[in-house]
């Protein structure tokens, strides 16, 4: 039996940064269940998957778990620069910019994808988000880069 393994790693992660949350969130108003304060849900929330890691540590510490995989840098560079391209491009381009950038950058993760598939199910994603954020509920995010709008 190896103590590193899928549930150790999963386990230990969550563990992590459910542990980071609630150090980082520990000057947050956490109020009462009638009066919520700002850190509430998030500290709540960072309890839970404390809870959840140490769980899943401790049966990956006394189950027979399958071994780590060998890790892929692509996947994990390309969703990360995924992220990181939606985060730059949304404030200043748009949102449909930003999720173009988003879903291109992503699609790097696995080896010949043709870019052309992606950009229909982009295009309905980026279509989705307006429909449901920007005219739905109102939220102020601009759709498109000002240059394009005028």
């Amino acid at each position: 039996m190896s103590l590193l393994n899928r549930d150790t790693a999963a386990g230990a992660l969550f563990a992590g940064v459910g542990a980071l949350g609630l150090w980082t969130g520990r000057r947050l108003n956490v109020g009462t269940a009638d009066a919520r304060g700002e850190g509430y849900v998030p500290l709540l929330m960072c309890g839970v998957l404390l809870l959840l890691g140490v769980a899943m540590l401790a049966h990956g510490l006394r189950a027979a778990a399958p071994p780590m995989p060998r890790l892929h840098l692509r996947p994990v560079l390309a969703v990360t620069a995924a992220v990181l391209a939606f985060a730059a491009l949304l404030e200043p381009l748009g949102v449909v910019a930003a999720i173009l950038a988003s879903a291109l950058c992503a699609a790097r993760a696995v080896r010949d994808v043709p870019l052309a598939s992606v950009l229909l199910p982009t295009a309905l994603l980026a279509l989705l988000v307006l429909a449901i954020f920007v005219w739905g509920l109102g939220l102020p995010l601009r759709a498109l880069p000002p240059w394009l709008v005028g």
